[in-house]
């Protein structure tokens, strides 16, 4: 995650590692419902996002394309002792959107090429905008249509 940590009295922004996992409930073939959670982490900052959202997936024979849109919480800390605390600590509203690629190794397990979001929160007052970036494996538990094989 690229974090707007300008905003907040840092020099530059800052570049966080972290996670990223979502579930995803399907509503019709093409749409669905997404909650999306995640955490980054940076030498002085944590930063933690549940949202929640719409997503449109186009598929393709073995490749999907998606887009959403995320509405949540963003609990942002900064790690800078203190003589009366350890850190400060902001919880605010966030949204953005994003999208992402997705490719099929088996029925069951799919390659995320990429997913990127752009973000928006409210902590610690001002607008931070922030981009984050991931990759990684997807796991189906269900199915649209036809079982799929295995």
């Amino acid at each position: 995650m690229r974090f707007d940590s300008t905003q907040i009295g840092y020099a530059n922004y800052s570049n966080l590692y972290g996670w990223n996992a979502s579930a995803t409930g399907n509503i019709k073939l093409n749409l669905s419902v997404v909650i999306d959670l995640s955490g980054h982490y940076g030498s002085h900052l944590d930063v933690y996002n549940w949202m929640f959202g719409p997503q449109y997936t186009w598929r393709r024979e073995k490749t999907r394309f998606f887009v959403h849109g995320l509405f949540g919480k963003e609990q942002t800390r900064a790690n800078l002792p203190q003589p009366t605390r350890p850190y400060f600590e902001s919880v605010g509203k966030s949204y953005g959107g994003g999208g992402g690629f997705d490719w099929d190794i088996s029925p069951r397990l799919t390659f995320r090429v990429v997913q990127a979001d752009y973000l928006r929160s409210d902590t610690f007052g001002p607008t931070l905008s922030n981009i984050r970036v991931s990759t990684g494996v997807v796991v189906h538990f269900g199915h649209i249509g036809h079982r799929p094989r295995l």
